[in-house]
Parts: C-alpha cells; sequence; structure tokens
C-alpha cells in the first residue's frame, strides 16, 4: 500500500513513452481493434518506478473501453477510465475517501466512470461517473473515431509529456 501523497505524486511525474530504453518526444498507437494493447512509460525525474498504460476493448461491444494506468514494479493500480462499463463502489468508508465519492458509496454506476486510488482500499475499487468529474475532459464514447482524443486525454490526465498520435485499423472477422 501506498499513501494518497505518493500515488498523487506517482500520477503527476512528467512522464514518457518508453521504446528500447529511449523516451519518446511522439509515439504512433497503431492498435488493431478489439484493443489489447500496452504503453509503456517512464520518469525522468524518478528512474526507481516504471509505468504503462493499458487499453483495452470489448470485442463484443467495441464501445466499451477501458484505459489503465499503473505503476508497474509494485503492481500499483493509480487510475483507470471506463467507458460504457459498470462498476460497483464498497459499502463503507474510511476518512480518506474523497467527499465527492461518498454519495456513491455501495451505489452502481452504469455509466461511463473514472477510478481513482483511495488509501486504505485495494487500488482503483473508488469510482465516479465521468460527467461529474473535472479532471477528464472527454465524457462519452459513442464513435470509434474519437479514439484518438480519448487515448491523448488519457495521456494528458496522467501527465504524459510524449505526444500521441492515433491511427487504428479494422480486423473483419
Amino acid at each position: 500500500m501506498i499513501t494518497q501523497e505518493e500515488a498523487n505524486y506517482l500520477i503527476g511525474l512528467k512522464k514518457y513513452v518508453i521504446e528500447d530504453g529511449n523516451l519518446l518526444e511522439k509515439f504512433n498507437f497503431s492498435p488493431s481493434i478489439p484493443i489489447e494493447s500496452r504503453i509503456y512509460l517512464a520518469a525522468e525525474a524518478e528512474e526507481d518506478f516504471s509505468f504503462f498504460i493499458e487499453i483495452t476493448q470489448s470485442a463484443k461491444r467495441l464501445l466499451k473501453l477501458t484505459l489503465h494506468f499503473q505503476e508497474e514494479a509494485a503492481s500499483i493500480g493509480l487510475l483507470r477510465v471506463d467507458f460504457n462499463g459498470r462498476h460497483r463502489n464498497p459499502e463503507n468508508m474510511n476518512d480518506k475517501v474523497p467527499e465527492l465519492f461518498r454519495d456513491f458509496a455501495g451505489q452502481w454506476i452504469e455509466e461511463s466512470h473514472i477510478h481513482y486510488y483511495v488509501e486504505g482500499y485495494k487500488p482503483l475499487v473508488w469510482a465516479i461517473p465521468l460527467n461529474i468529474d473535472d479532471s477528464f475532459f472527454v465524457k462519452k464514447f459513442e464513435d470509434i473515431g474519437e479514439l484518438g482524443n480519448i487515448v491523448s486525454e488519457f495521456g494528458r490526465r496522467v501527465n504524459l509529456i510524449t505526444k500521441i498520435s492515433t491511427t487504428f485499423q479494422m480486423v473483419l472477422l
């Protein structure tokens, strides 16, 4: 377990996509649909930490998309966005649960939502609807063409300095 301050610090570190040991200024994300990709990140200021963004998409529901940010070595999820999914928050709250989350204790969230690390709980068990979150600016995923904006916004949210462009190809089954 880490503290809330440590989690916030790790999210706030400036990060770059890393490839072959090099920190990249630009990166072309070119997944196949349905997406199942992992992008590795490093923070120049903290060489002891490594990170990744995992992006997955339902093969049955192509507009169901998850973007997950995690510290790699300690295997601690720090932030996750789920588009067109559902989630149930814990029933019980400790004093570390942010005020904004409290109305959602024990509740099912039946819409796109964002998960946060909350100290004292398993990583990413607390979430709030995206439409009430002020830190993530893309609120909906209704068309596959929006994927580039979503990936860029997620990168911005986890302080990714590398500029990501997204191209994708459909695989016909």
